[in-house]
């Protein structure tokens, strides 16, 4: 890397889950393997509803024996709820950690950042960075890394098709599989049954996804979210989301891999070319 920074998230909540129960408690609500997350491997992982659409995704690490969720504000009072639901009466204590700061690495060097809880390569791609927990609410000093405005985030999680979900999701109504999930080490097919296990199943193994996203670089024109994508006046797809020169599209299967196989760009309207990465 050129460029040795840092960006702070900011929109980061955290939940501890204690008790006998937490490991049995959250493998029968989220999409990976609970036990997968060990001291030194911490999991990504989402919820669901009961038909299989999204709800929230988070990252989970150990800390002193329990579990630690952390997850974007938009979607932490809902998923607090709903854990209370499901808790029923299992020994499971549920509790807000205000303590904990988030920030993304990019960088070779080993930097050590006082009270460090943990540091990890981001499980969902090796190339977007070096998630690390602080253990204080206000972020130490950092030195020898410059701070990068948090688009800076979003536009390399777009150029590696990883969605930024507060943005580019839309609750109890987006497919994991159509998100690209299922590359992104968020869900573990052989563990046993969750919310929202089935229809998640059904989709892949009958293969009856038939629109994903892509990300793609705008060449010339421009495009707005919510754009429509059309082809000879066939509409194909629409703009979810856009960061800087880079847009992340709903298409069809079928039409994204025509062009992708034919290696032409996406022309519209013969104003507005598009590259896909």
């Amino acid at each position: 890397m050129n460029i040795d920074f840092f960006i702070q998230d900011s929109s980061s909540k955290f939940i501890e889950i204690r008790g006998e129960d937490k490991a049995e408690f959250l493998q029968g609500l989220i999409s990976n393997d609970i036990y997968k997350c060990k001291n030194d491997k911490p999991i990504y992982s989402c919820f669901l509803s009961p038909q299989g659409k999204f709800l929230a995704d988070f990252f989970i690490f150990r800390q002193n024996d329990n579990y630690v969720i952390e997850i974007h504000e938009k979607y932490f009072e809902s998923f607090l709820s709903k854990l209370k639901i499901y808790k029923l009466r299992s020994n499971v204590i549920l509790k807000h950690n205000e303590n904990i700061t988030s920030i993304i690495l990019f960088t070779n060097k080993d930097f050590e950042i006082k009270d460090t809880i943990i540091k990890f390569i981001d499980p969902r791609k090796k190339n977007i960075g070096k998630k690390v927990y602080i253990n204080n609410k206000n972020l130490p000093k950092i030195d020898n890394l410059e701070e990068m405005y948090f688009n800076k985030y979003k536009e390399i999680l777009m150029k590696n098709l990883v969605p930024f979900t507060p943005d580019d999701l839309n609750e109890n109504k987006s497919l994991l599989l159509e998100n690209n999930f299922q590359n992104l080490n968020a869900i573990d097919w052989d563990k046993g049954c969750y919310v929202g296990q089935e229809i998640t199943a059904r989709m892949k193994y009958r293969s009856l996804i038939k629109k994903q996203i892509y990300n793609l670089e705008i060449i010339s024109g421009n495009i707005n979210i919510g754009d429509s994508i059309e082809i000879n006046n066939n509409k194909v797809g629409y703009v979810i989301s856009k960061v800087n020169n880079y847009i992340l599209c709903m298409l069809s299967i079928k039409s994204a891999n025509t062009i992708i196989e034919n290696k032409t760009n996406l022309e519209i309207n013969d104003s507005i070319i598009l590259n896909f990465l």
